[in-house]
């Protein structure tokens, strides 16, 4: 039965029914105050109408915290996203979105609300005295508010978008930091005894995500033809580490390993081996990572920049973030004249597009290089 008319005292009530697009629950929706029964059910055939051409739109106060908490979220939910994505939607929603607009009406949200929320988020400090979010941190807070009343238009909860003309804000792009061959060659001397010297070595020339090397597993490493794959990564969801899957089908890829890379492998595959004789009963090591503690529990991903850290400020050279090693191993490739399609596909971007826009301040010199090689060709 998708309606019905019943009579409350000398009024007479309409009832119909939809499905939630969220959850896929039955919801009873009414609207009473017809003096006839006549004109109860004309309002029903016309609403009925409406849900069969899928131009109805339910008229009640929904609030951005219902759209949110109720519908968008669990939506997200059942598309299995990475455990990652969800924990961000649910923290940007629980601790930046909810407490400053929850209990705004959607449909009467305006641009000088995102405003508002976009100020208060740059600038207004926690409960806990942290400062106000980033400019990336303010966009993916925008960005997730824009995708939740979209959503809800494209499935039947609103009439209109109201704030499908905001933009996000911008996000000022920070300045890129890489080592030169020789900073990076004298890291790794440095390092070379370092019970994670591999990774370093894995980091500096193949430009592995921290993610990615902290999933590392064994069964997905041959020493023997010189290839690992990415198949895997490490990530933080509420605080504790899980593994998980590359964000996207170009982060599943095969990068290759030369001798150089081969050799510290084997070496930490062989410490690896001691260590688990020598603990016995007390190895953790059932899940087969390739970077584990001394009793065989995979790393937490904050131990590889904090390790890096350390080990950068003994070396003395410049200071650069874990991430910028991978900054560091493409501007190097690239410098050395590899292709970008290769460089693309060995940091796992999904085009070389992305690569040269990261990147471009590397190609001037080799431009010119490659223009002065063609014109010597064409015209010496």
């Amino acid at each position: 039965m998708r309606g019905s008319i019943s009579q409350r005292g000398n009024t007479f009530t309409a009832y119909w029914w939809t499905s939630d697009p969220a959850t896929g629950k039955r919801r009873q929706h009414s609207k009473g105050g017809f003096r006839t029964r006549g004109a109860a059910q004309k309002h029903l055939n016309g609403l009925l109408s409406k849900l069969d051409d899928g131009s109805w739109r339910p008229d009640r106060p929904l609030t951005v915290k219902q759209l949110l908490e109720e519908h968008w979220l669990p939506a997200q939910r059942s598309r299995e996203l990475r455990p990652a994505t969800i924990n961000q939607y649910e923290n940007v929603i629980r601790y930046w979105l909810v407490p400053r607009i929850g209990g705004t009406r959607v449909s009467a949200l305006t641009p000088g609300d995102v405003q508002k929320l976009v100020e208060g988020l740059r600038t207004e400090k926690s409960a806990t005295g942290r400062r106000g979010l980033s400019p990336r941190s303010a966009q993916v807070a925008i960005g997730t508010l824009k995708a939740s009343t979209a959503w809800a238009v494209e499935n039947g909860l609103l009439a209109r978008n109201p704030i499908s003309g905001v933009k996000r804000p911008r996000s000022a792009t920070r300045v890129m930091t890489a080592w030169s061959a020789n900073e990076a060659r004298a890291f790794l001397a440095a390092t070379e005894t370092d019970r994670l010297a591999a990774s370093w070595a894995l980091l500096l020339t193949r430009g592995l995500r921290r993610g990615e090397l902290a999933g590392l597993r064994w069964d997905a490493v041959d020493l023997e033809r010189g290839v690992l794959r990415i198949e895997r990564t490490r990530v933080v969801v509420d605080g504790k580490a899980i593994d998980s899957v590359p964000k996207t089908a170009a982060g599943r890829r095969t990068v290759p390993l030369d001798a150089s890379l081969v050799a510290p492998l084997r070496t930490h595959r062989t410490r690896q081996a001691t260590e688990r004789l020598g603990a016995g009963e007390a190895w953790e090591g059932v899940t087969g990572h390739v970077f584990v503690d001394e009793l065989g529990a995979p790393y937490y991903p904050d131990t590889f920049s904090e390790r890096f850290e350390q080990l950068v400020h003994a070396s003395g050279l410049p200071r650069i973030r874990l991430h910028d090693t991978r900054h560091t191993a493409a501007s190097l490739m690239l410098a050395a004249g590899v292709p970008v399609k290769v460089v693309s596909e060995m940091l796992g971007h999904s085009s070389p597009t992305i690569t040269l826009s990261i990147y471009a301040h590397v190609m001037p010199g080799m431009a010119e290089e490659a223009g002065a090689a063609l014109s010597a060709s064409l015209l010496g």
